[in-house]
């Protein structure tokens, strides 16, 4: 293996388009988005104006660069921009997730966050390269025209003339899988190891209709989160049945009515998603499709396809897909089980006597308790913890021996030594919550990687007020 061109940046889970939706105008969550645009930029004029050891930089984005889920446009009166006809969908619940309805709402996204991507273009434009890498946020960048629309953006803000563009949009590239580079680095999202976020084939994430082939996440924020503003999205990762309960009991009477309302149209909504995605005909279609596009990727990327696939064996299958996954996501389990407690409680009550009923009662809420623990702790091991992904780069590891393997998603960044040699880093999120201003990145100085070289080196890095400094240890 020879000498790499360029040293690598890799940064994740920017979420630009997140304050696209109702509910992100108040004064601290927008002041919020301005300080990661200002920190987005800063970050990227640095490096376009800095290198290391006189090497270009390849930018990884891993995943979510762009929130397509999140955002919130409902359509203009009239036909599209292609003259079809708006789908009573799109009326309803903003655009949806097809090839033409996130083309636009890309546009709207590359017009809200104009600064950054004019700063993109100047680090592209210096000879850098970019390397954008699906998420499960962004998983619309499977769509050639989505893909189009991000680089057109790109061109038009460099102001590069006719003779230059070409050479400017080779600089540029998607990676609908992970990004590779052999006895260096791999790259991944880290979605498809959640089963709240996976898609079944990650390479034709496409129901038979044509739009993504929905996880839950994307069910429950388009029928339900986008329209409670209330609900801050990020709350799936953190909260459990209390916390929802917390939650729903300040609506008081009238706000809860449009709740339940809601909860059963997400309901009926995810339980219509399943059945478009369990269809046997239409899954052995996509099934197939993803599989030529394995075949395609392993000679791209030169890696064996017998280890193309057993990569794409690790992933983990999508929640949506399997019916009691769906009412354990949204509690119906717990709530049934109240159901069943309070019913058993009657029928105690009704049917001994004296003193006896105490026993009987006393054993129904102690089993109510243990179950009530049993299905919270099995949720809470299926959520995308930062300890259920660090399982994962193990196995990759076994398969590619890579030095280092990253991650996203998660949003915590991280360094872990493996156990059988390599790092697991996790570049945690841009778009923080909780008011810490880290902004991770992780920095690959590939050295001389040939037979003579000192080989590559790694390190997570946090960017604060203009500057890049070691990510202080946890």
């Amino acid at each position: 293996m020879g000498r790499l061109e360029s040293n690598i940046l890799v940064i994740s889970d920017l979420h630009l388009g997140e304050d696209l939706r109702a509910g992100t105008t108040g004064p601290s969550y927008l002041g919020g988005v301005v300080r990661l645009e200002q920190e987005l930029q800063s970050f990227l004029a640095h490096y376009t104006a800095q290198r290391h050891d006189g090497r270009p930089w390849r930018l990884v984005v891993n995943g979510d660069m762009v929130d397509f889920m999140s955002v919130l446009i409902f359509p203009a009166a009239g036909p599209g921009p292609d003259g079809s006809a708006r789908a009573e969908e799109d009326r309803e619940y903003g655009l949806g997730y097809g090839e033409g309805q996130s083309t636009e709402k890309l546009e709207q996204v590359l017009e809200r966050h104009a600064g950054v991507f004019r700063a993109l273009a100047a680090f592209v434009r210096a000879g850098n390269e970019l390397v954008v890498v699906v998420g499960n946020h962004d998983v619309e960048f499977h769509f050639a025209s989505v893909q189009n629309c991000l680089v057109r953006g790109l061109v038009t803000h460099a102001g590069v003339g006719a003779e230059d563009e070409a050479a400017f949009r080779e600089r540029i590239r998607f990676c609908p899988w992970f990004y590779y580079e052999e006895g260096v680095v791999y790259v991944e999202h880290g979605h498809q190891y959640d089963e709240y976020c996976s898609f079944d084939y990650q390479l034709h994430p496409v129901e038979p209709r044509g739009g993504v082939a929905l996880s839950i996440a994307h069910g429950c924020m388009r029928y339900f989160t986008n329209l409670v503003p209330s609900l801050d999205p990020r709350c799936g990762e953190l909260w459990g049945f209390p916390e929802y309960m917390k939650w729903i009991w300040r609506h008081g009477a009238r706000g809860l009515g449009r709740l339940l309302w809601l909860y059963v149209l997400l309901v009926y909504k995810l339980v219509g998603i399943r059945a478009g995605l369990t269809d046997r005909a239409g899954d052995l279609v996509r099934a197939r499709r993803h599989r030529r596009r394995l075949r395609v990727l392993a000679k791209r990327s030169g890696i064996e396809f017998a280890k193309i696939q057993a990569l794409d064996g690790l992933h983990r299958e999508p929640v949506i897909k399997r019916l009691f996954g769906i009412f354990s996501t949204l509690f119906i389990d717990r709530l049934l089980a109240g159901l069943v407690l309070v019913a058993g409680v009657v029928v105690a009550l009704a049917v001994a006597t004296g003193w006896h009923k105490l026993p009987f009662v006393g054993a129904l809420l102690g089993g109510a308790v243990a179950l009530n623990w049993l299905l919270g702790r099995k949720r809470l091991l299926a959520l995308a913890s930062p300890a259920a992904l660090r399982r994962a780069p193990e196995a990759i590891r076994r398969i590619l021996r890579a030095p280092f393997i990253v991650f996203g998603h998660s949003h915590l960044p991280e360094r872990v030594p493996l156990l059988e040699g390599g790092t697991y880093y996790n570049t945690g999120t841009w778009a923080r919550s909780d008011g810490s201003e880290l902004f991770p990145h992780l920095i690959i100085n590939v050295g001389n990687t040939g037979e003579t070289g000192t080989g590559p080196s790694a390190e997570l890095r946090a960017w604060q007020q203009g500057t890049s400094n070691p990510l202080p240890s946890k």
